[in-house]
């Protein structure tokens, strides 16, 4: 098995783009934005004089890479030997913009940005430089991100990097020799390792990169206004479901206390409830979730689905917990972008990458409008 040195480098915690062109992008009074507001996002779009020209790949191609910060206090990467080695590869295979058709957003995610700076946080894992050479636990964590993008389990991710077809692409970009993989374990072990906290600075990396290259706005990008008025933000959640399935609605972290200080809320509220009363109870449970006793129903009270309505009095309602997503309003790009968080049991997703996909749909120019609205 082969070892490369991947070097020591600084922490960043801040980057400047201050001749982004990005910054020219011109936005819709508010009056004309009202007028067009039932036309579709993507065809609003092209309605902005150089919006297209702006994010064709041509224009986009020569500022790669696009430079992310490090921000918080992570230890910084000190230098290592290690199976693999992560390094931003530039897009020579991708000319012109007829090129990037057929290109899934996660392989467009990678040539965009240089994600160098995340090493200090997915390294800190270890505890120390002794034992044998790790893999990059950059070139780890930006394979997680792709297993989860994929729906894959670790298995499957281990056999798409030996696959004779797609495994030169995936190694190249994440840093792998195709000769020398991790296995299942690996990931397993490296992402049950790696603390939510982790991942959380990730996304505060993207959304300040993004906000340095004017691709995130910071400020009101309608004409007129004053550098100080800030950018609408509103409000929404996502419903993460817990491994429990619960049956008992009146169910509280309570249920799952030991015995002899556990309550029943259920016959405190008349109902029949359970005669638990033995720490067995606890770990058997039939109607309470031992295994996540934070997790509660959710439900709205109403709905903005259509219907079938799946939130009707008699659907079955989630169980688990509600992660809430703030979002950026950006009119100059008719767009908003979730910033979302990350909630206790939540399961490791590429939320950091959800509110990369419209600046990275963008890129595509008018090859692949998007077609969301806000």
């Amino acid at each position: 098995m082969n070892t490369v040195w991947v070097p020591a480098m600084p922490i960043v915690p801040v980057v400047e783009a201050p001749d982004s062109p990005f910054q020219t992008l011109a936005s819709f009074p508010r009056a004309e934005l009202a007028a067009v507001r039932d036309i579709p996002a993507a065809e609003r779009r092209l309605l902005i004089p150089n919006f297209v020209a702006l994010f064709r790949w041509e224009i986009v191609r020569p500022l790669l890479p696009l430079r992310l910060p490090t921000p918080g206090h992570p230890p910084p990467w000190g230098g290592r030997a290690c199976h693999s080695f992560y390094q931003w590869q530039p897009s020579d295979d991708l000319p012109s913009s007829a090129d990037l058709i057929g290109l899934d957003e996660f392989d467009l995610t990678l040539r965009l940005f240089d994600f160098s700076p995340w090493r200090p946080y997915f390294a800190q894992r270890f505890k120390s430089h002794l034992g044998p050479p790790p893999f990059d636990p950059l070139s780890l964590g930006l394979a997680a991100f792709l297993a989860v993008y994929q729906g894959w389990e670790w298995e499957r991710l281990v056999q798409e990097l030996c696959s004779p077809e797609r495994s030169l692409g995936h190694c190249c970009r994440l840093g792998f020799d195709p000769t020398d993989l991790p296995g299942a374990s690996t990931f397993r072990m490296a992402m049950g390792n790696t603390h939510l906290d982790w991942l959380a600075d990730c996304q505060t990396s993207l959304a300040l990169g993004l906000m340095a290259y004017a691709l995130i706005p910071t400020h009101s990008t309608f004409p007129g206004d004053p550098l100080e008025r800030g950018v609408s933000l509103s409000t929404d959640c996502q419903l993460i479901e817990a491994r429990s399935r619960m049956k008992c609605r009146h169910s509280t972290p309570r249920c799952c206390v030991p015995a002899a200080q556990r309550p029943c809320p259920a016959r405190e509220a008349g109902k029949e409830g359970c005669a638990c009363d033995t720490e067995a109870c606890r770990e058997h449970c039939r109607f309470a979730t031992p295994r996540d006793p934070q997790a509660a129903y959710v439900y709205y009270s109403a709905s903005n689905q259509p219907a079938p309505n799946p939130n009707a009095p008699n659907q079955t309602f989630p169980v688990g917990w509600s992660s809430q997503t703030e979002v950026f309003a950006d009119c100059a790009a008719v767009q908003s972008d979730p910033m979302c968080d990350f909630s206790p049991g939540q399961p490791l997703t590429l939320k950091s990458f959800y509110f990369l996909k419209p600046r990275l749909s963008m890129g595509l120019g008018d090859l692949n409008p998007l077609s969301n609205n806000w």
